[in-house]
């Protein structure tokens, strides 16, 4: 069950949630898919980030520091753990007053010289069940661009019940992770210069 609270919860309680979830299979365990399965929804979005090898670079810091994270809204535990398969973190959710704790596990990285992530499952403690996968690519003519991809379907009953709620933040996330991403590679590539 997804930790919800009217406060931040700690991080100490959500390490403790956690680890609860460490032999926990994902809720699902299927690959990404390229079409949505019945009764999920596939969504996506795509941001330019600039130009270059300096701006990969930059994205590719960024993005495994979380930077794509970094909204008023919306917090993680850990935070300092770069992405790595089997890492297990709590994506913290404010919405209308209160806190989701939602269980994740990276699946996978992936890093290569022209393309660099990572993807994510929810475990059965989460309010969705799905997959999301975050990519920094270099695309043939030197431009730099950042993408989502994501399935999931409601995992609980007041979920489904509040499912504009849930997709309107959900569209808010494709929106602000993106724009995140952008401020944090525009502050690596001021410091480098």
């Amino acid at each position: 069950m997804p930790l919800i609270s009217l406060r931040r919860p700690t991080d100490a309680a959500l390490v403790d949630w956690l680890a609860r979830q460490r032999d926990a299979r994902p809720s699902f365990e299927a690959p990404l898919p390229d079409v949505a399965p019945p009764g999920f929804n596939l969504d996506s979005c795509r941001l330019e980030l600039g130009a270059g090898p300096a701006v990969f670079a930059a994205a590719r810091d960024a993005l495994r520091r979380w930077a794509h994270c970094d909204m008023g809204w919306l917090d993680m535990v850990p935070r300092g753990a770069p992405p790595a398969p089997g890492l297990q973190l709590a994506m913290l959710v404010r919405l209308d007053g209160l806190w989701f704790a939602n269980g994740c596990r990276v699946r996978s990285v992936f890093d290569g010289p022209d393309s660099t992530g990572y993807e994510y499952v929810t475990l059965p403690d989460h309010a969705e069940c799905g997959a999301e996968r975050f990519e920094v690519r270099a695309v043939r003519d030197g431009r730099v661009v950042f993408e989502i991809r994501a399935v999931s379907r409601p995992a609980r009953w007041w979920v489904a019940a509040g499912r504009p709620l849930v997709r309107a933040a959900q569209a808010r996330f494709r929106r602000d992770s993106p724009a995140a991403l952008l401020r944090a590679v525009r502050a690596g590539l001021a410091a480098r210069a």
